[in-house]
Formats: structure tokens, sequence, C-alpha cells
């Protein structure tokens, strides 16, 4: 039992946010003679992947960590955004496509349709990364810098 009790402690601990974020580069100003950078650097270029688990912001910082802790982690915002995506989101375009004899058409009639109509929530993505409906498909995908 107490096993159980330092279990859910922890559990609770790393959920509130208690994990130390990422170290981040320094955003201090160039010294006085050195050129700023340029801010008109080429975009990098996109790659469109399916919205599936594991897409979504929460427990990116744990990709590469590993432990006893951390895979319960991991496991738990994966099952959180693989609801939405495989357990909502699917459903109502098949139930939509069932009932219209077609999947939304655009990107604007998905969100109306499906994600306002069903008052469902999108995982958040990380910085760069935006949601597109792919209509051809008739599936959500994830448009981030290509990897």
């Amino acid at each position: 039992m107490q096993y159980r009790a330092f279990t859910s402690v922890v559990f609770v601990t790393l959920l509130t946010g208690c994990i130390p974020p990422p170290p981040t580069s320094s955003n201090s100003p160039a010294p006085s003679g050195t050129p700023a950078p340029s801010t008109d650097a080429p975009a990098p270029p996109m790659e469109r992947v399916a919205a599936t688990a594991g897409v979504g912001k929460k427990g990116q910082s744990l990709k590469n960590e590993t432990g006893m802790v951390v895979e319960p982690v991991k496991q738990l915002f994966k099952f959180e955004q693989k609801a939405v995506f495989d357990l909502q989101i699917k459903p109502a375009l098949e139930i939509y496509r069932g009932t219209n004899g077609y999947y939304p058409k655009t990107h604007e009639e998905f969100m109306e349709k499906i994600i306002k109509a069903n008052n469902l929530s999108l995982p958040e993505l990380p910085a760069g990364q935006t949601y597109v409906y792919d209509p051809e498909q008739g599936q959500l995908m994830v448009e981030r810098p290509q990897q």
C-alpha cells in the first residue's frame, strides 16, 4: 500500500509541472559591433504527417527519457492524444461521411462540422506546427518542419 501511495505522489508531482523545462538559448542582445542576425532566414522545408498520438506538445520533453516513472507519464500523454484522434475525431468523420455521403471538403468545414460541432479540443502542438485537414484523404494532418 505504501508503494501505491508513493507512486501516486510521484505521478501527481510530474503531472503538475514539477519537471524542469528543457534549457533554452539565451536571447541576450548581440554585443556592440556584431551585426544582428538576419530575420529573413528561409523557412525550413515543411512536411505533413498524420495527426496521431505523439504529435502533441505534451510529452515532447520526455521523448528521449526512460525510467520507471517517466514511461507511464509518456504513455498517459500518448493515450490522451490517441483518445482525441482515434476515439473522437475518426468516428465523427465517419458519421459525417455516412450522413452526407462525403468527408468535409475544406479545412474550415472540418473545423466547423467535426471539431466545433462535437465540442472537441485538439491537443496543443509544438511551436511552428499546425493542424491541416486533408480533404482528399479525409484525415487530419500536422504540418511541421521536415525532420
